[in-house]
């Protein structure tokens, strides 16, 4: 269940932070799988994950799995992943009822959606049909855009800037249930940013900022992935010793 992974998450990171001994299950090595749709573009950064979750283990002391994994939303392991991704650069297929069933399911129950459009263009056919599918999967609650006070700028590193390959629009986009933000929509394209190429180098420049630019777009991605796994107690882990620690010892800018 996705409550038992967050909790066993949490005290595990909480009993690092006293320097006690910890037993990590298989669970707690964190995996990403992308969300298959048919029709269009649904891996346009086939690295992008397992790229930004290297940084993550390096910067954190999460456990992950890099290896690529795509997951139907009709699967029966989808409740195993606390966090999926969704990205593309071109318009969609509608997802089935019985699909949009299951994700609101899936993110009412604890999961987490992070929706990357990949175009690099503004009002894309991606964006126009992640809109689509969103309005279908929460007609009562819209997408609203994510103030800059929410935890996902701070559960981890302090970010006042938000920030991708390209600078679409300058803020992110969310949908907030029952006070937890359970999807969050970019169009930067972040995993532009976050992929690598075999021999370990960047597959595509940045637009505009450079190499900060995508130090802020790798920070963005570990925020949000912080932000999805601690849940409540997000805004304290960010100063566990552990995390801490770990900055310190790779220097990591």
């Amino acid at each position: 269940m996705l409550t038992s992974f967050n909790t066993i998450f949490i005290i595990s990171l909480m009993a690092l932070a006293v320097c006690s001994p910890v037993a990590h299950a298989d669970y707690s090595n964190l995996s990403i799988p992308q969300v298959k749709y048919k029709d269009g573009q649904p891996n346009p950064h086939s690295t992008a994950i397992s790229s930004l979750l290297s940084q993550v283990a390096r910067r954190t002391s999460i456990e992950v799995n890099r290896e690529p994994l795509q997951i139907n939303l009709s699967n029966p392991n989808l409740y195993r992943y606390p966090f999926i991704y969704m990205a593309g650069n071109e318009k969609f297929g509608s997802f089935s009822q019985n699909d949009l069933h299951r994700l609101r399911d899936y993110l009412n129950y604890g999961g987490f959606l992070l929706i990357d459009d990949n175009s690099a263009k503004a009002n894309s056919k991606f964006d126009t049909s992640v809109r689509e599918m969103i309005d279908a999967l929460f007609p009562q609650v819209p997408l609203q855009k994510i103030s800059r006070d929410h935890s996902v700028f701070r559960s981890f590193y302090l970010i006042n800037r938000v920030a991708g390959r390209v600078q679409i629009n300058p803020y992110l986009e969310g949908i907030n249930i029952k006070g937890r933000t359970v999807l969050i929509y970019t169009t930067n394209d972040l995993g532009g940013a976050w992929a690598r190429d075999k021999l370990g180098q960047w597959t595509h420049d940045t637009v505009g900022g450079g190499k900060r630019q995508r130090q802020l777009t790798i920070r963005l991605g570990v925020n949000i992935i912080m932000y999805a796994l601690t849940l409540d107690y997000k805004k304290d882990m960010v100063h566990l010793p552990i995390i801490l620690e770990r900055l310190r010892r790779y220097q990591l800018p």
